[in-house]
Formats: structure tokens, C-alpha cells, sequence
């Protein structure tokens, strides 16, 4: 046998709580009992033993009570009724639906319940628990007809079976002693960490070295185009960096770019503007910023006259002036929206891998970035809808499936987006319903 007391302790200790319909079926148990025995309740007196079967133990009122929020506010002041008074023993019944349904200890009888307080048993709790006892049940077979007016009784076998598992759990929940619980709890935490800590090392390793092999086949088949194409290093280019990031679709890269502050738009437009000036690439330009490879479209090669040839002997090429440059027709550099794209496109793949990884924020923070870059890709919107609905953030993801759907209405799932929100905006009405 054990009281239900000790399983509200244990539940308590480890962090659990029952469930709503559970603690609700409790409840009706233990009031049914109560009001058939006329018996002052208290959570030490209620067993329940491993078969599921419920008693209730006979109140000793001249035993000393050592669970004082189950004390009416009368019996607090001067000229106090007996503790076996019918409106007292209201009150006590009601101080373990309280405990039932919040899993916590009943409160201070001159406070009363709080905001904790919710759900449908609600407002029969706090009539039971009422400070002035004019306003609670008569008695407890009056809040017995109130409570299963609420809760239909269950059949006695499913009760039966319903209280030998929640004894069962509350078993497991005891499984560890006292002492050692934070001790564990921190151990958990530590080795949780470092797990996490190995995970995002192994991922980061696994995209460099997959993007360093991409940007070196790009580069080598740019290279072996011959003299249409060259690949130069400029240093302190942005614009460039966001390029070749966008280009050959490297997520790592674009990440960091993006919080260097190298992917804003101010800075695309204002780099293409200065392209569009006619000024050759130079081979080489010093700065103090690192060093960053890109791939840009070298000139023409320009009539050889006394005044434009470059000298070989030079170990520094001269830039050869704009006029006599003619850009070979293959050259035709992307647009700035082109390049944004490229560089979103690639954002939401990286948010594709951080929700394959379960890694919910990570992907929002992608797909996020992705949109910065390109508020009109669709697929972005739909990603970041799934990624705020793994983290629970349902009006978040609402909102993001119906911009997708904005975007792309006749989507191939389209169908079921739809289907997503039209549940999300019901369970949006019923929890607005409960709030009420």
C-alpha cells in the first residue's frame, strides 16, 4: 500500500506531474469515498495499493495535523468549528484537488488558490476552497454531484487499472535516492553538453572539408578555361567573398559572411555600382584585411601600342586602362538579386541540414538569414514554419506557412500546408476557448 501523499512527494521530487484527466479521476475517487464515509480528508489518508484499488483511512481528529493546507480558514480563528464540520471537510476535499491538479502542496488557507489554478476542475477547486464558507459546497455530497457532473464516473475497472499504473510510475520516480538526485541531474547536464559540443565539431569538420573540395573542383575547372577566365586574390572584398559563397553554395561560409556583416544589401549594390565604373581587376591589391580567393572575369587582351603595353620584366602588372578593354561575351556578371539568391538558396539548405540534425533553433536562425537575403523564396517561409513548429512556437509557424503559401500557392504540398494551419488555427481557438 502506499498513501497519496507519498506519491505526490515522489511525483514532486522528480520532477513530474499528473496528468490532467488522471488527477481528475482521482479526484472523483477520493470525493465519492469521502462523501459516502462523511470522512475529513486528508492526501496521508487515501491508499491506494498495487491492484489500483483506493481506501480511505478514518481521520483521528485528535492526532496532531501536520498538513496544515488542508486546515479551512475558520479553523485558523478563535471559536473554531470541529475539523469534521460538513463546510470543513468541503474545504479539505478541495485543498487535494488542488494538489491533484497542480502537483503542488496546498496553498496558505488565508491566501487561497492562485493563477496556478487552471482547467475545467478549476472553478469547483476554489468554490470548495472559498475563504468565507457561506460561499462553498454545503457539503460533500453536494460537491460530489458537482464533481461528476464534470467528470462522468469511469467504469471501476478502468479506474482500477488507471491507479495500478500511476502506482507503478510513482515506484520508478522513487528509483533514485534523494541524495543522489542532483548530483545526477548535474551529471546528466555535463555529459549532455559535451555530447552537444562533440556534435557541432564533427558537423562543422564534415561542411568545411565538403565545401573545401567543392571550391577546389570550381576552381580548378575555371582554370582550365584558359585565358578567358582568371583566378586573382583581392583582399577586403565582401562583395566577393558573398560571390563565391553564393556560387558554389557553401553553407558554412555564407554563415560567417553574413555575421561579419559581408552579405548586407547596401553593401551588394554599392560593390556593383563600382564594378559597373569600367575599372579593371588588378592581380593583386594589398590591404589589411585577410586574404580572400575569388573568381572574377579578367580582361581582354588590349592591341599592343607604345602606350598600353604591359611590361613582362615588371614583377607588377600594370592595370590596363578601361578604354582599350573590351569584356569577352561570356563574361556577363550576375545581377546583385541574382547573387542574394544564390547565397539564400544556399542559407536554406544549411537550415535543411540543421532540422535533419534536430537542431530547431539553429534552422530558424538559417532560414531567417536566408530571408534577409531574399524575402521572396518560398521555400525559405516553409522551412522556417516547420522549424517554429518543432520548437512549439505555433503562431510563429502559422504565420510562416501562410507567407509560403503567398509565394507559392500551387506548391506540391501546398495541400497539406493548408491542412497545418487549418489545425493550427483550431487548437489556437480551443486554447483561446480554455483561457476564457
Amino acid at each position: 500500500m502506499i498513501t497519496l501523499h507519498d506519491i505526490l512527494e515522489r511525483a514532486r521530487a522528480a520532477g513530474q506531474k499528473l496528468a490532467a484527466g488522471e488527477a481528475l479521476w482521482l479526484f472523483a475517487a477520493v470525493t465519492r469515498l469521502a462523501a459516502a464515509q462523511k470522512a475529513t480528508v486528508r492526501s496521508r489518508l487515501v491508499h491506494l495499493d498495487p491492484s489500483g484499488s483506493i481506501q480511505l483511512a478514518r481521520f483521528d481528529e485528535k492526532r496532531a495535523d501536520d498538513e496544515q493546507g488542508y486546515l479551512a480558514p475558520e479553523l485558523l480563528e478563535r471559536g473554531a468549528p470541529a475539523k469534521t464540520e460538513p463546510r470543513v471537510q468541503v474545504y479539505a476535499a478541495g485543498a487535494l484537488g488542488y494538489e491533484l491538479l497542480t502537483g503542488q502542496p496546498a496553498p496558505d488557507p488565508r491566501k487561497g488558490p492562485g493563477p496556478e489554478l487552471t482547467g475545467p476542475a478549476a472553478d469547483l477547486v476554489r468554490i470548495a476552497m472559498a475563504r468565507d464558507r457561506r460561499e462553498r459546497f454545503g457539503d460533500l455530497q453536494q460537491l460530489r454531484e458537482a464533481v461528476d457532473g464534470l467528470q462522468r464516473p469511469a467504469g471501476a475497472d478502468s479506474e482500477r487499472q488507471a491507479f495500478a499504473a500511476l502506482v507503478g510510475r510513482s515506484e520508478k520516480w522513487a528509483g533514485v535516492p534523494e541524495m543522489d538526485r542532483a548530483a545526477l541531474a548535474k551529471l546528466i547536464e555535463h555529459v549532455s553538453h559535451l555530447g552537444r559540443q562533440i556534435d557541432a565539431v564533427r558537423s562543422g569538420m564534415a561542411d568545411v572539408q565538403r565545401d573545401q573540395q567543392d571550391v577546389n573542383t570550381r576552381v580548378g575547372t575555371l582554370e582550365s578555361r584558359g585565358p578567358g577566365q582568371s583566378v586573382v586574390v583581392r583582399s577586403g572584398s565582401g562583395f566577393a567573398a558573398g560571390l563565391l559563397g553564393g556560387i558554389l553554395g557553401a553553407a558554412v561560409a555564407a554563415g560567417a559572411l553574413f555575421a561579419a556583416g559581408l552579405l548586407n544589401p547596401s553593401a551588394i549594390r554599392a560593390l556593383a555600382a563600382h564594378r559597373t565604373a569600367g575599372r579593371a581587376p588588378a592581380a593583386v591589391e594589398p590591404g589589411p584585411a585577410p586574404a580572400v580567393a575569388s573568381v572574377v572575369p579578367a580582361a581582354a587582351p588590349a592591341p599592343t601600342t607604345a602606350s598600353n603595353t604591359i611590361p613582362t620584366s615588371n614583377a607588377t602588372p600594370t592595370p590596363v586602362p578601361a578604354s582599350n578593354t573590351t569584356p569577352p561575351a561570356h563574361s556577363a556578371r550576375p545581377s546583385p538579386a541574382d547573387l542574394a539568391r544564390a547565397v539564400a538558396e544556399a542559407q536554406v539548405k544549411r537550415g535543411d541540414l540543421e532540422l535533419e540534425r534536430g537542431r530547431y533553433e539553429a534552422a530558424a536562425e538559417e532560414f531567417q538569414q536566408a530571408l534577409t537575403n531574399d524575402a521572396a523564396l518560398a521555400v525559405a517561409w516553409r522551412g522556417l514554419g516547420i522549424a517554429h513548429l518543432m520548437r512549439h512556437d505555433e503562431e510563429s509557424a502559422r504565420r510562416a506557412y501562410e507567407k509560403y503559401l503567398q509565394l507559392a500557392p500551387a506548391a506540391p504540398d501546398a495541400r497539406d500546408i493548408r491542412k497545418a494551419i487549418a489545425e493550427l488555427n483550431a487548437r489556437a481557438k480551443i486554447g483561446a476557448g480554455v483561457e476564457k
